[in-house]
């Protein structure tokens, strides 16, 4: 589904081609998309996202969706669109922008699994037939470059993000492309009768080569930064499952002090009841020897 190409930026800084299925603004005066990754599961099942879409002089990014009743009314709609291939896509939910094509970073989306059917029903709406955006290749003519200024020096550092590395490596590459393509003007050869003279050798075009080194941000992220997570990852598993096996000793060790606790108590209540009946037998006996001693005394 190339005619609906979008470019989704994750958390990670990692750039992958999307599907979009719909986009939409609702009464809340809010903007949203929903796009899928073609993640498509043993059963049939496909993964579509959707998330908040807000521009920023022409930059796409995502607005996360944080409350329930947004999420519900999202959803309600999503059903809506799904119910039929021939009913209209509603004019009173319509967003007259163009995605195709364009780069958005997104964060936090909501995801929902639905059947690959359900998808291609919200897909077939998508009111934007268009290609995307006509990219304009770069004129090769290199405009005389001014000498750049000292740059001040800056009391911060500022880390360019993913995107501007990303943008800043393609257009250095272009220029470099573009210098590459510049042909030298071409010397007439004088006309003189005369003593002839040889002509001079043509002038070799410089060869200008890129310096312009592309980096892999996908490839150095799964080479230095995910070893370091998975690591993480592994030392907090085992913190969790020693933690477990803390908790699980702890639950035995006290149900067998409560079952000592519940051991004596039934000790004390018997050893309470045979006092009760020795007092009761020694009782009878005294009484027995009361009467005894009053019947020899009588005599």
């Amino acid at each position: 589904m190339t005619d609906k190409l979008i470019y989704i930026i994750n958390e990670d800084g990692i750039r992958s081609e999307a599907t979009i299925l719909s986009k939409f603004r609702l009464a809340n005066n809010n903007d949203y998309i929903v796009y899928s990754l073609n993640e498509l599961n043993e059963e049939g099942m496909i993964k579509i996202y959707v998330s908040g879409l807000v521009s920023e002089n022409g930059v796409y990014s995502s607005k996360e969706i944080v409350t329930d009743e947004e999420w519900n009314n999202l959803k309600s709609i999503l059903k809506t669109l799904a119910k039929s291939e021939e009913e209209p896509f509603p004019e009173s939910i319509k967003l007259d922008i163009k995605l195709l094509g364009e780069e958005i970073a997104v964060r936090r989306p909501k995801k929902l699994l639905v059947s690959k059917k359900f998808a291609d029903v919200i897909g077939s709406k998508y009111d934007e037939t268009s290609a995307g955006p006509e990219i304009t290749p770069e004129v090769s003519v290199v405009a005389p470059v001014e000498e750049p200024k000292e740059p001040e020096i800056e009391k911060t550092i500022k880390i360019p993000t993913f995107e501007e590395l990303q943008a800043r490596n393609k257009t250095i590459q272009t220029v470099m492309e573009t210098a590459a393509k510049v042909e030298e003007p071409k010397i007439e050869k004088p006309v003189v009768e005369t003593p002839i003279i040889e002509p001079k050798p043509a002038i070799e075009k410089p060869v200008y080569e890129s310096r312009v080194q592309r980096v892999d941000y996908e490839d150095q992220f799964k080479k230095t930064v995910e070893p370091v997570l998975m690591d993480v990852y592994a030392k907090q598993q085992k913190q969790i499952e020693d933690l477990e096996e803390e908790l699980s000793k702890t639950k035995f060790d006290l149900f067998e002090k409560q079952k000592e606790a519940l051991s004596l108590s039934n000790e004390k209540e018997e050893i309470k009841r045979k006092n009760e009946e020795l007092e009761e037998q020694l009782t009878g006996v005294q009484k027995k020897m009361d009467g005894i001693l009053n019947v020899l005394q009588e005599k």
